[in-house]
């Protein structure tokens, strides 16, 4: 069973890593692909078989998201065809020197070993590369839809301050300056990230919206400060979840409103393809899984969405309850588990009915929102 706050780069069997192989739900169809790319040699072009094992596996399912078939069934053959077609790859007699002199190596060791430090370069690579559209236009629109569909509204937004716990890029704290709240404060420990975040908001003009580095589990902020405190998708992948909410919590003003959004378990095909992309990609380095995806033409904010989950050094899954307890246990009261989002969000197919959603999303995201008692 995958452990809580596990960092991959311990793992020492890949039970440590993938729940489903220990779990037998694909029988032995997830262990010989990843075994047998693992048995492949650690170079240029080995490593560019296994970063287009991402892609395969992604389109692969969300071209059958509203297929009525047996998604176990599917995804069992999917893992098989996709070890058929890199066995043939690597049989070619030629691939080796023909890929070996025209794929640039990064080496791993231009990420740091700090758990922090590496997550925050890993993710100031992903959203330094996106464009405009997709750093203000989209998060706005994202943002503002997954409030809409779940009936949140603020009446007095203009007069509200926000907190970003753990704001990456920078995407989401403008994206609440956009819907007129009164400040937006961002916090990460990236400083790629932060230093993007500061001259994207520069040059666009916009005004009341702060970056801090500091860490979300020890912020530099005194109890109570903030009328609404954010935090998308970001404890998750820090060594301590379960402080993160307390810091999140205590910063946050009595009566105030909170976000938390931390990924599901049980998760279905959709966490656990991640979970064997993890095992795959694990030794390979990160900017060359971003080259190799970028050379494929593949947009900034779709590699960002391929390769978030799939190569951060700590990915915990939760279940809602856990979550849920979580959050009451620092004093949060009204707290709802959202059950809509954006169209490509896991919760909106379950809430669409599309065929075969338990076996595919398993339980969905779990955004909660909540108040400060």
């Amino acid at each position: 069973m995958v452990r809580s706050d596990f960092d991959i780069r311990d793992a020492q069997r890949l039970e440590d890593i993938v729940d489903c192989i220990e779990e037998g739900t694909y029988g032995e169809a997830p262990k010989n692909l990843i075994s047998f790319l693992d048995s492949l040699p650690q170079t240029p072009a080995m490593n560019f078989l296994r970063t287009l094992t991402v892609p395969f596996l992604f389109h692969d399912f969300e071209d059958n998201i509203h297929l009525d078939n047996d998604p176990i069934s599917h995804f069992s053959t999917t893992l098989l065809e996709l070890k058929e077609k890199i066995m043939g790859l690597v049989a070619m007699g030629n691939y080796e020197r023909v890929f070996s002199g025209a794929l640039e190596y990064t080496p791993e060791d231009t990420f740091a070993k700090e758990i922090k430090v590496h997550t925050g370069q890993h993710y100031g690579t992903l959203f330094s590369a996106f464009d405009s559209k997709s750093y203000f236009e989209e998060a706005k629109k994202l943002l503002e839809l997954r409030l809409n569909r779940n009936g949140i509204s603020f009446s007095d937004l203009s007069k509200l301050t926000v907190l970003d716990q753990g704001c990456g890029g920078g995407r989401y704290t403008t994206a609440w300056k956009l819907l007129g709240s009164k400040a937006c404060t961002g916090i990460d420990f990236s400083e790629i990230g932060l230093e993007d975040a500061k001259k994207r908001v520069s040059m666009a003009n916009i005004d009341n919206v702060d970056f801090v580095q500091g860490s979300v589990l020890e912020m530099p902020f005194d109890e109570d400060t903030f009328d609404i405190v954010y935090s998308n998708g970001v404890l998750h992948h820090t060594e301590d979840w379960k402080k993160g909410i307390s810091e999140q919590l205590r910063v946050l003003k009595s009566g105030g409103w909170g976000w938390q959004y931390l990924i599901e378990k049980p998760g279905g095909i959709f966490w656990d393809q991640i979970e064997i992309l993890r095992a795959i990609l694990r030794k390979v380095p990160k900017p060359f899984a971003q080259q190799t995806l970028k050379g494929l033409g593949i947009p900034p904010n779709r590699i960002f969405y391929m390769l978030d989950h799939v190569m951060v050094p700590i990915n915990t899954r939760i279940t809602p309850d856990e979550l849920s307890e979580e959050l009451e246990r620092n004093g949060a009261i009204e707290i709802v588990r959202l059950n809509r989002g954006a169209d490509f969000d896991r919760v909106e197919h379950i809430y669409q009915n599309v065929p075969g959603a338990k076996e595919k999303f398993g339980v969905g995201e779990n955004r909660f929102v909540f108040k400060k008692g």
